[in-house]
C-alpha cells in the first residue's frame, strides 16, 4: 500500500481459531492476529507452510462432527473465523455441501459448545445468485437453485443464521470478489491466462466486478470480532464500487503487470453454449471442463451491491482503494509476468 493508506483497525490480542487458515483470506487474518500479539489455532487438513511460536495446528476433517468437537475441546477462544470452503464452478453438489453446509454446522456447534466469544462466518455474494438487483444487500433473499458453489454457500449461511436466531454470537459476511496478492481466482489464474492470451471477455467484459480487497475484508472481520453490536448481523461487504466491470478489472491487472490487455470477447449466449457442450464431455471423461455455464454466468453478472449497512452499523469503511490494490499487484507481479 502507499503511504496515504490509513492504518488498519486494531485487533484485541487473544486466541483465535481459523478454519482454512492456510488459504488466501484465512492467512491474511492470521497475520492480523499475530501482529496484534495474539495466538492462532489452525483447524485444517494441511498445516500452513510456516508457523510461528504463537501458532498451533490441529489436523481436522470438518466433515466429521466428532473430530471437530474433539479439536475444539478445552479451547478458550476469543474468536473463530470460519473461512474454510469448497470453491469452484464445477463439481457435484454433495462435494460442496459436505464442507460449505455440513462443515459450517459442525464448526458452529463445536465453537459455541466451548463458549467461543464470537464466530464470524464467511458467506458470499454468490449466495444471492449471479444476477442481483442494483444495490443488493443483506435483505436480498438467498437462492435455492443454481450452481453447486452458490447454492451451498446460501445453505451454509442459512445454517449460520439459524444459530443467530437462537441468540448465538455469530456474525455473517457476504464478501464480494476478494482479490489481493495471492488470490487464485482473481489474480494468479487471470495472470496466467493473460500470459497465454487466453482470457476471454464474456459479453465484452460488461459483467459487474464487485472488487473487495482482502485487507478491507480483514478489517471488517477484526471489527466484528471486537464489537458486540456485530452479533446476529449479516452484511454484504465489497469495496463499494458499483460501476467496475470485469473488463475494466482485467485490463487494469494487465496494465500494472506489463501483460497484453484482454481483447477477445465472446457473446454470453455463445459462451453458455460452449460451456454446455464441454460440461457434457467432462461428464464422460471425468476431467473438469475449461469453461462451465456457471463461470460464464459469473463473468456476465448483472446488478451491484450496497455497503451502506455495514458502514453504518459496524463503523467500517474500505481502507484500501482499487488504485492502491492494483499498485500492490504491480509491485508484486510485474517482474514475474515478463
Amino acid at each position: 500500500m502507499n503511504g496515504t493508506t490509513p492504518a488498519a483497525p486494531s485487533l484485541t490480542a487473544g486466541r483465535y481459531l481459523i478454519t482454512g487458515g492456510g488459504g488466501f483470506i484465512g492467512s491474511h487474518f492470521r497475520s492480523r492476529v499475530l501482529a496484534a500479539g495474539g495466538e492462532v489455532v489452525h483447524l485444517d487438513l494441511v498445516p500452513p507452510r510456516v508457523m510461528s511460536a504463537d501458532e498451533r495446528f490441529v489436523r481436522c476433517d470438518l466433515t466429521d462432527p466428532a473430530a471437530v468437537r474433539e479439536a475444539f475441546k478445552g479451547l478458550h477462544l476469543d474468536g473463530v473465523l470460519h473461512a474454510a470452503a469448497r470453491v469452484g464452478d464445477w463439481g457435484r453438489y454433495d462435494q460442496f455441501a459436505k464442507i460449505n453446509v455440513d462443515g459450517t454446522r459442525h464448526v458452529l456447534d463445536a465453537a459455541l459448545g466451548v463458549g467461543a466469544r464470537r464466530v464470524v462466518c464467511l458467506s458470499s455474494i454468490a449466495a444471492m445468485g449471479l444476477d442481483t438487483r442494483e444495490a443488493a444487500d443483506h435483505t436480498d433473499p438467498l437462492i435455492a437453485a443454481g450452481d453447486a458453489y452458490s447454492v451451498t454457500k446460501a445453505e451454509g449461511e442459512r445454517v449460520a443464521r439459524s444459530f443467530q436466531a437462537e441468540g448465538a454470537p455469530v456474525v455473517v459476511f457476504r464478501p464480494g470478489d476478494v482479490y489481493g496478492v495471492g488470490s487464485v481466482p482473481w489474480v494468479l489464474r487471470p495472470l496466467e491466462m493473460l500470459r497465454r492470451r487466453q482470457l476471454l471477455l464474456v459479453d465484452g467484459g460488461r459483467g459487474h466486478f464487485a472488487h473487495t480487497h482482502v485487507e478491507n475484508l480483514v478489517d471488517a472481520v477484526s471489527l466484528a470480532m471486537q464489537h458486540d453490536r456485530a452479533n446476529g448481523k449479516v452484511w454484504v461487504l465489497t469495496d463499494g464500487d458499483t460501476g467496475c466491470t470485469m473488463g475494466q478489472y482485467f485490463t487494469r491487472l494487465a496494465e500494472v503487470t506489463g501483460l497484453p490487455a484482454p481483447s477477445r470477447a465472446v457473446p454470453r449466449r455463445v459462451a453458455h453454449a460452449v460451456g454446455f457442450v464441454l460440461e457434457h464431455l467432462a461428464a464422460l471423461t471425468g476431467k473438469a471442463p475449461p469453461i462451465t455455464r456457471a463461470a460464464v454466468a459469473f463473468m456476465g453478472r448483472k446488478g451491484s451491491f450496497s455497503i451502506a449497512p455495514v458502514k453504518a452499523e459496524l463503523g467500517w469503511s474500505p481502507r484500501v482503494s482499487l488504485d492502491d490494490g492494483m499498485a500492490e499487484l504491480g509491485r508484486t507481479y510485474r517482474e514475474a509476468s515478463r
